[in-house]
C-alpha cells in the first residue's frame, strides 16, 4: 500500500472515530412508557423543514399499524424554548383545544378533554447551538426544566431532542449529545438522540447528504432520520422495514439504512435490546 492510500485511509478512521468517540453521559430516562395517542413537536426550522417531522412520525406510525390520533406543531424559525409558552399550548382550555373540521365544512371545534390529556407526548426542541452556545446554555437549561416540570404536573411526558453538529463540524457533538442528556437528566424527560443518529450515518455513508446547502438545516434525508429516530424513542419500536418514505419521498434503499441506523442508534443509547 503506497503512502497516499496509507494517508486517506488514516483520515477515513479518524473522522469515523471523531463522530462517537467520547464518553457519552447516560440517559437516566430510559423507558418511553405507554405508547403515546398524540403528540406535540415544539421547537424550530429544525422540526418543520422538508414537509415538516410530523409527518414522518405519523407516516411511520401508520405503517406499523398504531396510527396518531391527534398531533399539533408549535414552530418559529430560529427560535429556542424561551420563545414557547408550552403551559399555554397543553392546558386543557389553551390553544390546543380548538381544531378546524374540515368534514364539517371547517366549523373551528373544541375538543373535549374532561377523558383525555390534550397530549400524551410534547417533544422540545431548542436552537441548534443552545446546549453549547455559551450565550444560549443557561436559556436552554432554564427553559428545558420548566417546560418539563409543567408537562409532568399534567401528566404529559416531555422529550428532548438532540440536535445534530453542523455539517463539517463534528466536535460540535460532544456538547451537543452531552449537555442536552445532562440538562434532560435533571429535568426527568427522555432524550431523542438525533445528533448520535447523524453522525453514524455519516460515518457509515461519508457520502449520504444529510443537510442542505446551508450546512445545518435538514435536507429529505436528515429529516427521515430525524423521524426514525423519534419514532423510535416515542414508540419504543423499530423503524426498520416499516414503508414509509416521506412527503418528499426519499428511495426505498436509502429508507432502510436510516431506519437501521436510528434503530441501532437509540438502542445502544438507552441499552434496548435491538431486536
Amino acid at each position: 500500500m503506497n503512502l497516499k492510500k496509507i494517508f486517506l485511509l488514516g483520515v477515513m478512521v479518524s473522522f469515523a472515530m471523531s463522530a462517537n468517540a467520547f464518553e457519552q453521559i447516560k440517559p437516566k430516562i430510559t423507558d418511553s412508557g405507554d405508547t403515546p395517542k398524540s403528540y406535540l413537536l415544539v421547537g424550530n426550522s429544525f422540526t418543520f423543514y422538508s414537509s415538516g417531522l410530523h409527518n414522518i412520525i405519523n407516516g411511520l406510525a401508520k405503517a406499523a399499524g398504531t396510527p396518531v390520533k391527534r398531533n399539533r406543531m408549535a414552530t418559529i424559525g430560529a427560535a429556542d424554548l424561551s420563545w414557547h409558552n408550552v403551559w399555554e399550548y397543553v392546558r386543557p382550555s389553551g390553544m390546543a383545544a380548538t381544531y378546524v373540521d374540515r368534514k364539517d365544512g371547517g366549523k373551528i371545534k373544541k375538543y373535549d378533554f374532561t377523558k383525555e390529556k390534550v397530549f400524551d407526548v410534547v417533544v422540545l426542541q431548542d436552537n441548534s447551538t443552545g446546549p453549547v452556545n455559551p450565550q444560549r446554555k443557561e436559556i436552554f437549561e432554564k427553559y428545558v426544566k420548566q417546560h418539563a416540570y409543567d408537562l409532568q404536573c399534567i401528566g404529559i411526558k416531555p422529550f428532548v431532542m438532540m440536535t445534530w453538529s453542523h455539517k463539517g463540524k463534528p466536535e460540535m457533538l460532544e456538547g451537543l449529545a452531552n449537555e442536552t442528556t445532562r440538562v434532560a437528566n435533571d429535568a426527568n424527560a427522555m432524550v431523542i438522540p438525533v445528533g448520535l443518529a447523524f453522525a453514524e450515518a455519516e460515518k457509515q455513508r461519508p457520502a449520504i447528504e444529510l443537510y442542505r446547502a446551508d450546512k445545518f438545516h435538514p435536507s429529505a434525508l436528515g429529516t427521515y432520520l430525524e423521524g426514525c429516530v423519534t419514532y423510535a424513542t416515542m414508540f419504543h419500536h423499530s423503524p426498520v422495514g416499516l414503508k414509509y418514505y416521506g412527503v418528499e419521498q426519499i428511495s426505498p434503499e436509502d429508507a432502510l439504512f436510516l431506519q437501521k441506523v436510528a434503530w441501532d442508534t437509540v438502542t445502544r443509547y438507552f441499552g434496548w435490546s435491538n431486536k
